[in-house]
């Protein structure tokens, strides 16, 4: 990989070595288009691959204990599909958080064996951070998914999307085929460039209603038109998916009850990823045998490494063991949310 720049991304570029098919290989190209106002940049100016040698770089600065299984793991990635694509960025997500604890000073260590991803002392106690994520194949999936679909074809890959009145929390699988189907037919004939179709929910009975979503294929500027009220059945929706799929997954449950840990789950692959209500939101949906002591919901685009978190403190969590969780991470940005939820918890007007 040739630095035409004299800056280059140095720390990036080391991870990446020896792996020519990594996720990330597709942005090291000479010059890439960006998705916003078709500016062209550099591979070295990207914004995709400048947060993430940032994040590297400060790693590598502080040199966690475990960093060198890291490395390790991040040469893992091979494959440049989505699927692929979606997997590194689980990965990306935990290095994200490490980077905003060893930014700030808070000792941590990577956990190679059984056992949250990220491990700290708070106090006498040795406590877990879980970094996991949940992304549902939704809309946005599926706009990628038809816009390759579409340049594989040599076809201009401009996808517009809209729905009403919300964002599908995920497309069921027979849906999304039949909309592929439609634009894409599989004998390789023209495909319509216009649909309207119901995205049902799983659980209508929740409460939450169906999506209409509306998909063409333009001679203009992609663009997805996604908006939902504040505490919005869509996150109700998101909420239900996390609890039901991560929180109680066997794996989780394990983790859980080895120490007291809190648990981030990435949520950036939804389309709505507004978390301003997630604590009043997620907090019904605690069951007494939940042993997290808390959940955030966090969300991120590629183009930062500047997380959002939003924390629900889990009701049956021993207070204490949550405050000292919460004290061990005050220097750290990140965890300002778990703070403000032990001192809402602690103060008398909340007992």
């Amino acid at each position: 990989m040739v630095d035409r720049s004299g800056n280059g991304l140095p720390v990036l570029s080391q991870w990446m070595d020896g792996v020519p098919t990594h996720p990330l290989r597709w942005y090291f190209e000479a010059e890439r288009p960006s998705r916003y106002r078709g500016a062209v940049h550099a591979w070295w100016r990207s914004p995709i691959l400048t947060a993430i040698e940032e994040t590297l770089a400060i790693l590598e600065r502080v040199q966690p204990e475990g960093l060198a299984a890291k490395r390790q793991d991040f040469r893992g990635f091979w494959d440049q599909s989505a699927e692929g694509m979606e997997l590194f960025l689980t990965h990306r997500a935990e290095l994200t958080v490490a980077s905003h604890l060893a930014e700030s000073g808070v000792p941590f260590r990577f956990n190679g064996g059984e056992g949250p991803d990220l491990l700290l002392d708070a106090g006498a106690t040795r406590v877990g951070i879980e970094v996991s994520s949940r992304r549902p194949k939704s809309l946005d999936s599926l706009t990628r998914e038809l816009r390759a679909g579409l340049r594989a074809r040599g076809m201009p890959a401009v996808v517009t999307t809209s729905t009403d009145p919300i964002p599908p929390v995920a497309i069921r699988e027979k849906v999304r085929r039949e909309i592929i189907e439609a634009f894409l037919p599989s004998d390789g004939g023209p495909g319509v460039t216009s649909m309207r179709v119901e995205a049902a929910p799983a659980r209508p009975e929740d409460g939450i209603p169906a999506a209409w979503v509306t998909i063409r294929v333009t001679p203009n500027e992609s663009v997805s038109r996604m908006a939902a009220p504040y505490n919005s059945p869509h996150m109700i929706a998101t909420a239900q998916e996390v609890a039901r799929n991560v929180l109680r997954e066997k794996r989780k449950v394990r983790q859980s009850k080895l120490m007291p840990t809190v648990l981030v789950v990435d949520i950036s692959g939804t389309d709505l990823p507004d978390l301003r209500c997630w604590g009043d939101v997620f907090g019904p949906m605690w069951e007494p045998t939940d042993e997290f002591v808390a959940l955030a919901a966090m969300t991120m685009t590629r183009l930062s490494r500047e997380p959002n978190l939003s924390f629900s403190i889990n009701p049956y969590a021993d207070l204490q063991t949550v405050y000292a969780i919460s004290e061990s991470t005050v220097p750290c940005a990140l965890f300002t949310g778990l703070s403000d939820g032990v001192a809402k918890r602690r103060s008398p007007a909340s007992s």
